[in-house]
């Protein structure tokens, strides 16, 4: 199983990217499982339940309720749940309206719902300049973070932020 390491040769997602059009399969972790050690899945994985370790894979989704502690290398990424972790993302990052991330990203694309929630730092795939120190803790909608256990019920307007970090944002240079 390959290591995970901060500041890994982002080469290591061509293997990655080549498998994307050859999606194999469907993992679930159930939301009464909880699984630790290193994971390379192939295709999509849903964590419903817990997981904590490494994680490589083409698609990851995490919904309402799951807890993950892991570094992750991934072609793409829904989070829906909570997310600890240093995580590359080799094309796009979603963090839903339940979803909550802490931790480093880099990635090409983030979108943040409102209610989501990133406490961390966001870094562009194939840059070699250091993390950008945008708003962090961030909630979507410009509101204070609230813990992942005090939220409401709210009604999802859609994504509030976007970012294609390939492209410079105005007002963060």
């Amino acid at each position: 199983m390959a290591d995970i390491q901060e500041g890994a040769d982002i080469q290591e997602g061509a293997d990655i990217q080549e498998g994307a059009d050859k999606q194999e399969g469907l993992s679930i972790i159930d939301k009464d499982s909880s699984v630790e050690g290193s994971f390379n899945v192939k295709g999509k994985l849903i964590v419903e339940g817990s997981l904590k370790g490494d994680l490589i894979g083409n698609k990851v989704v995490t919904v309402e309720g799951s807890l993950v502690d892991a570094p992750a290398r991934v072609r793409e990424m829904i989070i829906g749940g909570e997310f600890q972790g240093d995580i590359t993302v080799y094309e796009s990052l979603r963090i839903l309206s339940t979803g909550a991330f802490s931790g480093k990203i880099t990635c090409n694309s983030i979108t943040l719902d409102t209610g989501g929630q990133l406490n961390g730092r966001v870094k562009p795939l194939n840059s070699p300049q250091g993390f950008s120190t945008m708003a962090t803790p961030f909630a979507a909608g410009g509101e204070k973070p609230a813990s992942p256990k005090d939220k409401g019920d709210k009604e999802d307007t859609g994504p509030v932020v976007a970012i294609d970090l390939c492209k410079p944002q105005e007002g963060m240079e």
